[in-house]
């Protein structure tokens, strides 16, 4: 029988214990810890035991995702305390090196002595300097290590109102709304006289940064793809995006093969000699999720997870790649990819409310880059 991590709540003690068996790896390692900062999640406060078996060694896929992955949602799972159970000053301080990025933690040998230094530590605490709010500055500063994201998250989310309210204001005096997501910036002047000229008054530009999977290190912010998200609400009538991010927003670009045809209809012979379709099925935007997943670790990609095989191959016309990229930057767009894909593909939005009116936009915006 393939071995396994175990958790439970000691209610008497108030400790999530997690238990890391030797020889253990792969989902029977992840997920096992993953549902384990659920249930600290619900117990909000209690302490958080974790005993390792000392002849546990995690293979380097796995130990790749304890310090990408784990400790990030172990911070957002609201623990009193972490102490690690864990004999052996050599493995304490390898350790040690390995987790720096987690703050706050204890050892211990046994779950006896765990106990002893959860109370040896709160005691101390307790007389450790003048109290603010019934908190010594050594508690708020655990607390805040570890409850950041209750916190946080209400600016963000008042943040993420915001922008959605600025959008639909101004998408109820827009005409039409080109939307750009992703390692990108865009100055809208060249687009705004672009629109204008083609007889929209009132253009808008909303745009959001977001990265996706990249072979260049970069990392997301936190809650950008909300952000991100939020400017959807305005149902915009083109969406434009990089060649890295686009295929994980599969569901947004329109699939309207009658109106792509009548777009490249209406393209100048230099526009069509650097304007070609772009065409994705649900199986690859089922590959991208996966692949999203597996690098975000909100999915194990280990897994073999029938709910997200999809069958259909089926491609579809989902837009149109700009590969010219100084007709791209002629457009007023900034990519910040390096040495990945910087070429843009322009859609029309899967909701527009006026195709007539995004057909128009989006030939205009495609015609103007020569």
């Amino acid at each position: 029988m393939a071995k396994e991590v175990s958790f439970e709540y000691k209610e008497g003690s108030d400790v999530v214990l997690v238990t890391i068996p030797s020889g253990v790896s792969g989902n029977e390692f992840r997920n096992p810890l993953k549902d384990s900062c659920n249930l600290l999640r619900e117990k909000s406060g209690a302490a958080y035991f974790v005993s390792i078996d000392p002849d546990f060694k995690p293979d380097e896929s796995d130990k790749e995702w304890l310090k990408q992955h784990f400790v990030t949602i172990l911070k957002r799972s609201c623990a009193g305390r972490i102490i690690i159970i864990l004999p052996g000053e050599e493995k304490r301080a390898k350790f040690n090196e390995e987790f720096e990025s987690l703050v706050g933690y204890f050892f211990a040998d046994d779950y006896e002595e765990a106990i002893k230094v959860l109370c040896d530590v709160d005691l101390k605490e307790k007389d450790n300097g003048p109290k603010i709010a019934g908190k010594t500055k050594n508690q708020w500063r655990d607390h805040f290590s570890y409850v950041w994201f209750k916190y946080s998250i209400f600016p963000i989310a008042i943040a993420i109102i915001v922008i959605l309210g600025l959008g639909i204001f101004n998408n109820s005096k827009s005409d039409v709304v080109v939307y750009s997501f992703g390692y990108l910036e865009l100055d809208e002047t060249h687009l705004e006289k672009v629109l204008k000229d083609e007889g929209f008054k009132v253009p808008y530009f909303p745009s959001a940064v977001v990265v996706m999977p990249n072979q260049e290190g970069k990392k997301p912010t936190e809650y950008q793809y909300e952000s991100a998200s939020a400017f959807f609400m305005t149902v915009p009538d083109i969406v434009v995006s990089d060649g890295v991010t686009y295929g994980y927003y599969y569901s947004s670009f329109g699939v309207y093969p009658e109106s792509y045809d009548r777009v490249y209809a209406n393209l100048s012979e230099e526009a069509k000699r650097h304007v070609e379709p772009v065409y994705m099925s649900a199986r690859e935007a089922a590959e991208y999720t996966k692949k999203y997943n597996a690098w975000s670790g909100k999915g194990d990609p280990d897994v073999e997870n029938n709910e997200q095989e999809v069958d259909d191959n089926t491609k579809a016309i989902i837009g149109f790649r700009l590969n010219d990229t100084d007709a791209c930057k002629k457009l007023g767009y900034s990519v910040g990819w390096q040495k990945s894909d910087t070429r843009l593909i322009f859609s029309m939005y899967s909701k527009c409310s006026d195709r007539d009116k995004a057909e128009k936009a989006l030939t205009a915006i495609l015609n103007s880059a020569y």
